[in-house]
């Protein structure tokens, strides 16, 4: 009855005041709502799916009642919806994570038994787990099957390994063997090369041994003058 006069209200709070009854589905009519705290309170039934019409909604909290029910698949749409507390109840089935709800943490979903699914450390019912699965359990088989991914990939890598460099030595072997005429130019190009590097190799030992030849000879002859020059000056 207050939908028409209300229209303009921009926020509520009736929280603590032992309030009992169903959700008011009314009162999602207030398009231009930004602010509505109901917590604390007895209040029953479930989280409407109209509460998707109240688009300027920026904090809505709605803790410690005695909701029930999911939490409404199309309130992910509330993109201006900053603050959210839903912790407390008797909410149950999956958290619709996505959109604007990724943006809260788990103690906004806190203190129902029944809510599974991120951001909580339970898992969905559909995966073969209880609720009460929790995040250490959950670590531990994570661990299990990065190990076993990870020695897997091992595995793999080895085999691959052995088996392309078995068939880098094979498949030269094979195809020389089956073509005689390829054979020949093969090791002729190999013997070619290696007698080029061996020429190469003579040449730098005898144009380095020159050059340990020539200093020594020079000091020779420096040796000799020097005599020279003793026996002159003894004269």
């Amino acid at each position: 009855m207050y939908t028409k006069t209300l229209s303009l209200v921009t926020s509520i709070d009736l929280s603590g005041n032992n309030l009992s009854g169903r959700f008011p589905h009314d009162m999602t009519k207030l398009s231009g709502l930004m602010y509505l705290n109901l917590s604390r309170n007895h209040i029953t039934g479930s989280i409407p799916d109209s509460i998707s019409n109240m688009r300027q909604l920026s904090s809505l909290d709605l803790s410690c009642n005695q909701l029930t029910g999911s939490i409404p698949q199309n309130l992910p749409s509330l993109s201006f919806l900053g603050y959210l507390n839903l912790s407390y109840n008797n909410l149950s089935g999956d958290i619709p994570y996505t959109g604007q709800i990724t943006t809260f943490e788990a103690s906004s979903f806190a203190g129902n038994p029944g809510l599974y699914g991120c951001p909580l450390p339970v898992r969905c019912l559909r995966n073969n787990d209880h609720p009460g699965y929790g995040s250490d359990n959950d670590a531990s088989n994570d661990e299990t099957n990065d190990g076993d991914a990870e020695g897997f990939i091992d595995k793999w890598f080895y085999l691959s390994l052995g088996v392309g460099f078995t068939a880098g030595l094979l498949v030269p072997f094979l195809i020389l063997v089956m073509k005689r005429t390829w054979s020949d130019v093969y090791f002729d190009f190999v013997e070619d090369v290696i007698v080029r590097f061996l020429v190469l190799m003579h040449k730098r030992r005898l144009k380095n041994h020159g050059r340990e030849i020539k200093p020594n000879h020079k000091h020779g002859l420096s040796l000799r003058h020097l005599h020279g020059e003793e026996a002159f000056s003894r004269d």
